[in-house]
């Protein structure tokens, strides 16, 4: 039937995209791993960065009824990797609207705070355990759960958050409680209008 098709081709694609997803996190940390990822910053509008990543998701929480939020400065300019700070605002948003159950949120602030910017994904979700929370960043002892509607995940995204992060000087680490969501809190460098 129809109906029966069109769910096919769904579970195709949607298959699809989360090996895509895989190989993509593969490839970009053996990449770093190797060396051969060039650290290439610039002068970054975040706001514009992290509106750009929400609208990617949009649909994705729109199917799980969850709302996206963003209360980031349009005038925070940030010193770094544009396709490094994408890759880990895209790991924390898919990650926040993942771990949501239908009716909650998952949301993008940022401040400034002594030269760099502060920029926090929260969301509403399951939350981390404080056991899990030490094994979120490690590739030597992986944690993994589903998602609140079975999506699986590889254990690779927050590793390669935390990498990325690294490289561009900022730092990575998590807040987060059981049954009440995480925060992901990571710092960027500010950047400075009186430089060079």
């Amino acid at each position: 039937s129809k109906e029966e098709i069109k769910e096919s081709v769904s579970n195709i694609y949607n298959s699809t995209k989360k090996v895509y997803n895989f190989l993509n996190n593969l490839l970009e940390w053996t990449q770093l791993q190797t060396g051969r990822m060039e650290v290439e910053k610039t002068r970054i509008n975040l706001k514009a960065l992290v509106d750009e990543t929400m609208d990617l998701y949009s649909e994705m929480a729109d199917k799980k009824d969850i709302t996206l939020k963003v209360n980031v400065p349009e005038n925070i300019f940030i010193y770094a990797d544009r396709y490094m700070i994408e890759t880990v605002l895209r790991n924390l948003v898919s990650n926040g609207i993942k771990f949501t159950k239908p009716g909650g949120s998952v949301s993008v602030t940022a401040i400034v705070n002594n030269g760099e910017v502060e920029v926090v994904v929260a969301d509403t979700g399951i939350g981390i355990s404080p056991e899990n929370q030490k094994k979120l960043f490690r590739i030597d002892d992986q944690f993994r759960v589903e998602g609140t509607a079975h999506e699986k995940g590889t254990g690779l995204g927050l590793i390669l958050c935390k990498e990325l992060v690294e490289k561009n000087k900022g730092t990575i680490r998590v807040e987060s409680e059981e049954g009440k969501g995480s925060r992901f809190i990571f710092t960027v460098p500010l950047f400075d209008e009186n430089a060079g």
